[in-house]
């Protein structure tokens, strides 16, 4: 059993070394992760070991640490982990038993950079809680069975994740979208709250989490009393998350793959589909919408694309809104928030859509035509976020009378933002591959360019709507709820030119270019 762990820890890092040397995207990929690995376990590592060793209230603060970074591991491994480091389907006809197999991929998984950073991140825990040379043992094994059940705890969710994406498809969109939605939010929110606590709230929060496994490791870390017996408590669910983690990954490696994509039947069952596809109209335009909103849930990468953008936009609504004292900021936040989610959901929308696309301009369709299409369906997509949005801002700040402007600058951020979306997507597509990886990407060596195209683009959005945010934001500090209102409806106006002028300059930069377009939005696999 050793030399399998060994031998699949080499295989780990084979894997990354074979991904260095591949170059493009994958390339810098695996380069950013490592970097990114090294950084957060020793940089957390070493805070982690100063907060223990001169912090007021250490035990609480070690039964809330191993909560929290319990729960946020959970919740990354669910939202970026589908694609393992040893994908347990891949190995499913090497002659292993479950036990050598459960040993390897655990031993892969521990290893490879992320494991490291957390082990780095156990080491920081435990030397700075260890007072004395007599506390040092008990430190030490609570730490390794905190972070035993984490790794178990992440990989047997991932395998239960990947196998839902594998036999249900949407169900596992869904639980994808939402999940990287409640981690955004609670990312957000949860530092914020925390910073507010004071020494009474934290010790009830402690107390709280201290009924829950992890907790009981926080309190032997932090030295409660019989920390022993902190430990048993705490560790008493391992062997129920091995067995769950082996079991998950038998059925993960007999798993096969069932079709999930949306069809027309399925989408036009209920209301809201039957509504957005009046809403796309008739025409070659309406029927490349259409077929847009239909393929944008067809894996669960482009439907999480769709989610997640939906809750970074929602969080710079909320958020701004909770820490600034403003009267009206909220409404004047929403258009800037809506710009943002289209952009972060929609920003490479013909390179998801590579092959739909190539098959619509080999039957005749023109690049204005394509371009006016693909923008309606973006506006269709994300035309919830510029009701939601002013009415969460209004909900928080019990602010409705500037509802009504919210409404206005939701909608005004709605066009301005899908104009910017179709010239980001237009000037550099990134080919991505139709698979049921979230963060599959192409061979297009071109990552650093969209993003610095995507900040040109926020600060051309910022540039054209400047006027008429200093306008909305003077009116609100006046005070007049009706000259508020009508400088929300003026955004409605600037945003369907800002959506004019990207469909403009998209169209143009395709039109004579097909070839060379359709080749750019192909993927390489």
């Amino acid at each position: 059993m050793p030399a399998t762990a060994v031998t699949f820890v080499r295989l780990r890092w084979r894997l990354l070394r074979g991904a260095i040397r591949r170059g493009g995207a994958e390339q810098a990929g695996a380069i950013i992760s490592t970097i990114a690995s090294a950084i957060i376990g020793l940089g957390l590592g070493l805070a982690v070991f100063v907060a223990g060793r001169g912090a007021e209230h250490a035990p609480d603060l070690a039964v809330i640490f191993c909560s929290l970074v319990l729960l946020a591991v959970v919740g990354f491994g669910i939202v970026a982990g589908i694609s393992q480091p040893v994908d347990p389907r891949v190995i499913a006809a090497e002659p292993l038993g479950d036990r050598n197999r459960t040993v390897g991929l655990l031993s892969a998984a521990a290893f490879g950079p992320p494991g490291l950073a957390g082990i780095a991140l156990g080491v920081g825990l435990a030397g700075g809680m260890v007072r004395s040379a007599a506390t040092a043992p008990v430190v030490v094994v609570a730490t390794v069975s905190w972070l035993i059940s984490m790794l178990l705890i992440a990989r047997t969710a991932t395998n239960l994740l990947a196998m839902l994406t594998s036999r249900f498809p949407r169900a596992g969109q869904l639980v994808v979208g939402l999940a990287g939605l409640v981690f955004y939010g609670l990312f957000q929110f949860v530092p914020a709250l925390l910073g507010r606590l004071d020494a009474a709230g934290r010790t009830r929060l402690a107390d709280g989490l201290a009924w829950t496994p992890p907790g009981q490791i926080g309190r032997a870390i932090g030295g409660a009393g019989s920390a022993w017996l902190h430990v048993v408590a705490g560790s008493v669910w391992l062997p129920v998350l091995a067995l769950a983690f082996g079991w998950s990954t038998r059925e993960l490696s007999l798993s096969v793959r069932r079709a999930g994509g949306l069809d027309t039947s399925d989408a036009e069952a209920g209301l809201i589909g039957r509504w957005a596809h009046r809403a796309c109209g008739n025409g070659a335009e309406g029927a490349i919408a259409w077929r847009s909103i239909l393929t944008r849930f067809r894996t669960p990468r482009t439907a999480l694309e769709t989610f997640t953008g939906a809750g970074v936009g929602m969080a710079a609504v909320l958020v701004p809104v909770l820490i600034r004292d403003g009267i009206g900021s909220g409404a004047v936040l929403v258009g800037g928030a809506v710009q943002l989610a289209v952009l972060f959901m929609s920003g490479n929308s013909f390179g998801t859509d590579g092959p739909a696309i190539t098959h619509e301009l080999l039957s005749g369709v023109g690049p204005r035509t394509l371009v006016r299409g693909k923008a309606r369906s973006i506006a269709i997509v994300a035309a919830p976020l510029a009701v939601i949005g002013p009415l969460a801002a209004a909900a928080i700040t019990d602010e409705w009378r500037y509802l009504v402007a919210g409404f206005g600058v939701g909608f005004g951020g709605l066009l301005a933002g899908t104009g910017a979306a179709v010239v980001q997507s237009a000037m550099v597509p990134i080919a991505i591959p139709d698979t049921d990886n979230p963060f599959a990407g192409g061979e297009s060596g071109k990552g650093i360019m969209a993003a610095l195209l995507l900040g040109g683009v926020l600060v051309g959005l910022a540039i054209l709507t400047l006027p008429i945010a200093l306008a909305l934001f003077w009116a609100t500090d006046s005070g007049l709820t009706a000259l508020v209102t009508v400088f929300g409806a003026l955004t409605v106006f600037a945003g369907w030119a800002v959506m004019r002028l990207g469909i403009d300059l998209a169209t143009r930069r395709i039109a004579g270019r097909e070839p060379e377009f359709v080749a750019s939005v192909t993927p390489a696999r």
